[in-house]
């Protein structure tokens, strides 16, 4: 037989939203090969429109609260943490869903939107894991 560890959430949750992180970076490679993108990259077109240094920022923004919560899942104090990751992981899995719902209809998109879909079950399983946060005894 071998041991079964049991991890607290703290480390769950670490290791969901570092899974998060690959799933962010992987469809963001894969989309550089959908045709066109590059030369819309080029263009300086996003899909919210032209990029400028304050979309730049915006985006910016959107990958830096996922990377950050990496580590202040490991550090910060269990009600905090809590509810920051279940505030945190809704509006990102309302994000994502938006991601889904307008790229469904093209066929370059389906595997972002795949992508996307494993985003809100992550973003599920983070939420999962905070409301069930085990009370001190």
């Amino acid at each position: 037989m071998l041991e079964d560890l049991k991890l607290n959430v703290k480390t769950k949750l670490v290791a969901l939203w570092s899974s998060l992180m690959f799933l962010y970076i992987y469809a963001d490679y894969f989309r550089l090969m959908v045709p066109g993108k590059i030369e819309k990259l080029i263009a300086q077109k996003s899909p919210i429109g032209e990029i400028t240094p304050n979309v730049l920022l915006i985006f910016s923004v959107l990958l830096i609260i996922p990377s950050v919560m990496i580590f202040l899942s490991s550090l910060l104090k269990p009600k905090l943490n809590k509810w920051l990751n279940i505030i945190i992981a809704g509006i990102y899995t309302c994000i994502s869903l938006l991601i889904i719902f307008t790229s469904i209809k093209n066929e370059w998109q389906y595997f972002f939107v795949l992508f996307n879909i494993v985003e809100v079950i992550v973003f599920s399983i983070i939420i999962y894991q905070a409301l069930k946060w085990p009370r001190a005894k």
